[in-house]
């Protein structure tokens, strides 16, 4: 993926205004959910989900992970697998809770949330001040509410190690489960809200080889621009945003990108969400589409 200074200023939202955003972007207790859309803790994991961990190599720390497995996948049985990425200062649980489990559980699933080294860390994707003209701004204002804690890795604090090291939890969490349950490998899906949302756009394009589609939910842009060379157009994606949020615009604008690129890429605006309901409220739909894609196989109906 390209990035440019261009980019930067046409977008509109950048990494200043993603950092404001950063500690609404965990589900508020009593945010309202669309009809028929379930919650669910962030903190504590529903009957089913698992935290496990496991001992991150390059710093000695023990990251954890969560993990749901549907109780209709059989043993031989392969199954299907979701990697699901939080928002910035979201959780491991961030997606594996109320209504996403449930549909986990329908459409037997196998559901992972890795942290991504630590819950501000941006799965490959550094995130760059905002550029002002020619001035670079300055860190944002504290937020209206105190931040949720750091959840994750602490040892390393460099943020390009930081960021890398995102990224490579991620790739080791997969590894892992991959090993331990039977995965069908035609049907590893991706999806990634906010920050997570970068994250699995840059992960779609560095592994396109890996995804039978990507979801991106409300995805923080940071200045990516792709090319006709992109791998990502490799993948189908969607793209999902409320029409209450602030990044709809630059969500709609890198759909437009992708689709003057010929991907195959599905946009939906969903009425009356915003960027914290969007994560939950749009799980119908990315399901849904996950269900119609198999790696070599064509589109279902």
């Amino acid at each position: 993926m390209r990035l440019t200074i261009g980019a930067w200023a046409t977008i509109g939202c950048t990494a200043l205004l993603c950092l404001r955003l950063g500690p609404s972007l965990a589900q508020p207790p009593g945010t309202p959910l669309p009809e028929g859309i379930r919650g669910g803790s962030e903190l504590v994991p529903e009957p089913h989900v698992e935290i496990r961990h496991y001992r991150f190599a390059e710093t000695g720390e023990d990251l954890p992970y969560s993990v749901f497995v549907s109780s209709k996948i059989k043993p031989g049985k392969k199954a299907p697998l979701i990697v699901a990425l939080r928002g910035y200062t979201g959780t491991t649980l961030t997606f594996v809770r109320g209504t996403t489990v449930d549909l986990a559980e329908e459409g037997g699933y196998i559901l992972v949330g890795p942290i991504g080294y630590n819950n501000r860390a941006g799965f490959g994707v550094q995130a760059r001040p905002r550029i002002a003209g020619n001035e670079v701004a300055t860190a944002p204002p504290p937020p209206a509410r105190p931040p949720p804690p750091l959840v994750g890795g602490t040892a390393e604090t460099d943020p390009a190690l930081v960021t890398e090291y995102s990224e490579k939890d991620v790739m080791n969490v997969l590894a892992k489960v991959r090993a331990e349950l039977d995965v069908d490998d035609r049907r590893i899906y991706l999806m990634g809200h906010s920050q997570g949302g970068s994250g699995a756009r840059h992960l779609a394009e560095k592994y396109s080889e890996i995804w039978a589609a990507v979801a991106l939910l409300a995805p923080a842009p940071f200045g990516a621009e792709p090319t006709a060379a992109s791998k990502i157009l490799n993948v189908p994606i969607l793209i999902t945003v409320g029409d209450q949020d602030s990044l709809r615009p630059s969500a709609k604008m890198f759909s437009e990108q992708l689709k003057a690129l010929h991907a195959n890429v599905d946009y939906r605006e969903f009425p009356g969400l915003d960027h914290g309901t969007i994560i939950l409220g749009s799980q119908p739909d990315v399901f849904a589409f996950f269900a119609k894609h198999v790696k070599g196989a064509s589109s279902k109906p």
